[in-house]
């Protein structure tokens, strides 16, 4: 295991570098991806047996099949047993378990955050658990391959099955490691994910999810902004994403998790869209979340395009 280095509740991030003519505008400069955005959005429903935990997570697994690499951002809030034992990979479709095919934190791999809430980042390689041959890697374009966190009691607590954007069409993919906002007083951490897929006639559907931990309280809001200063990182409502859900989570005052998706057509001079911000942000572009406390913006963080 590289890149996996404990640090309080944060496990030190892995760099993740990864209208028709509006669609054009968007791409012009941009590399195809050759790299896969995976997402996982992890609770207890999908645990099979079982669990009455409310703990939520969010995971973003990016995996290079030439390489055979994968790096992973993954934040979790909430865990009722207060720590987890150990964060694995499992190779087997939703409602069935399978056999551990690469280990995240704990078991032989480095110590999982002596925390209910936190986030995890590295990147795994040859020789971290089971090959990424052809094989696996056609059971993570499957949707065959979950992250489950398995609490201090040795019980499973939440569960998520990797799941990549396959659409047969242009799609931009985002990761954002959050931390906290310029001039603000915060140990919050986070992991986010958008991801636009560009539609005939000038459409585009945008999906994204956050998961937010260790932060002075729930995340109230989010929303897509671009700017070099504070204030113009800074939340608005006419920023805000649409159609935002809340997930349930255990412990209120240290992070949640929210996910939504809308549409939107590219024509329009308000669209907001993730691929917009970048392109003609320079690069100061990202996502803001707000809580009670910080209704300004608690966490912030840079777009970052999976390549």
């Amino acid at each position: 295991m590289k890149k996996l280095t404990a640090c309080a509740l944060l496990l030190t991030p892995a760099s993740l570098i990864g209208s028709a003519n509006f669609a054009a505008a968007q791409h012009a400069g941009m590399k195809m991806a050759a790299n896969t955005l995976l997402v996982a959005q992890l609770d207890a429903k999908q645990v099979v047996g079982g669990s009455g935990s409310t703990a939520t997570g969010t995971g973003a697994f990016l995996l290079d099949p030439a390489q055979r690499t994968l790096m992973f951002d993954l934040t979790y809030e909430g865990l009722a047993s207060g720590s987890p034992k150990s964060i694995a990979l499992y190779n087997f479709g939703q409602g069935k378990n399978g056999e551990a095919v690469k280990v995240l934190c704990g078991a032989d791999a480095l110590p999982c955050p002596n925390a209910a809430s936190a986030t995890i980042s590295g990147r795994l390689e040859r020789g971290d658990g089971r090959e990424l041959d052809n094989n696996l890697l056609g059971e993570f374009g499957s949707e065959r391959v979950y992250v489950e966190i398995v609490g201090a009691d040795g019980k499973p607590e939440i569960r998520g099955q990797l799941a990549p954007n396959s659409a047969m069409v242009m799609v931009s993919n985002f990761v954002v490691n959050l931390a906290p906002a310029e001039g603000v007083d915060s140990k919050g951490t986070g992991t986010a994910v958008v991801s636009e897929t560009h539609l005939p006639g000038g459409k585009v559907s945008v999906f994204y999810a956050a998961t937010v931990a260790g932060t002075s309280g729930a995340p109230t809001n989010a929303a897509l902004v671009k700017g070099p200063t504070p204030k113009a990182r800074a939340f608005t409502e006419r920023s805000a994403l649409p159609k935002m859900q809340l997930r349930s989570s255990r412990d209120k005052k240290m992070g949640g998790s929210l996910t939504g998706a809308y549409e939107i057509n590219s024509a329009a001079p308000t669209a907001l869209s993730a691929t917009r911000l970048f392109t003609t942000g320079n690069g100061e572009s990202g996502i803001v979340v707000t809580t009670r406390r910080f209704p300004n913006g608690e966490l912030y963080g840079p777009l970052v395009p999976v390549q």
